[in-house]
């Protein structure tokens, strides 16, 4: 990586694979009527982002493990990766592929569509920094869910509708 890419922040064409050991989904949701924030996190499988020489051709798609869904409360994890909620063992990963890039004055808006228990809803991914790394870049994205247009529709007054996506993920070129 030349020392432009690094003053400039522009990323080299190419397609990168997302490095599952050093990536994460991290999530806040509301939880007892929207009282008490509950956060936990995903565990990325597998990913790869192609950055193609005009960006707006440019293209990501990420898996993430079901199974992984994690918080400070083990049985609260077994109730949601179970049926009623997230359906890990009949869905084992939650997809996400893009449909479109988007420049904005902060950076990029990533358009796309979550796959959860085998139904979608669109999601946009508001990318807040990108980082040249010695292998590649780590990049620092936000998201709101919508965890019942996702098809996750149990727990309604209980858990909020809503949840505060950070998306921490590392690349590294195929």
């Amino acid at each position: 990586m030349t020392d432009t890419v690094r003053r400039e922040g522009a990323i080299t064409p190419g397609t990168y694979r997302i490095d599952s050991g050093r990536s994460t989904v991290r999530f806040t949701a509301t939880h007892a009527f929207g009282l008490k924030p509950v956060g936990g996190t995903f565990t990325v499988c597998s990913g790869t982002v192609v950055v193609a020489a005009d960006p707006d051709r440019s293209t990501v798609s990420a898996e993430l493990d079901a199974g992984s869904f994690t918080t400070d409360d083990p049985r609260r994890d077994r109730d949601i990766r179970g049926r009623r909620f997230l359906a890990a063992e009949a869905f084992p990963t939650i997809g996400f592929r893009s449909t479109g890039i988007v420049r904005t004055s902060l950076g990029a808006r990533i358009d796309g569509v979550l796959g959860v228990r085998g139904g979608s809803a669109p999601m946009s991914l508001t990318v807040e920094q990108v980082t040249p790394t010695v292998d590649g870049y780590r990049f620092r994205a936000t998201a709101t869910v919508d965890r019942v247009a996702a098809g996750v529709k149990a727990g309604r007054g209980i858990i909020g509708r809503r949840l505060a996506v950070v998306v921490e993920c590392c690349v590294t070129r195929a």
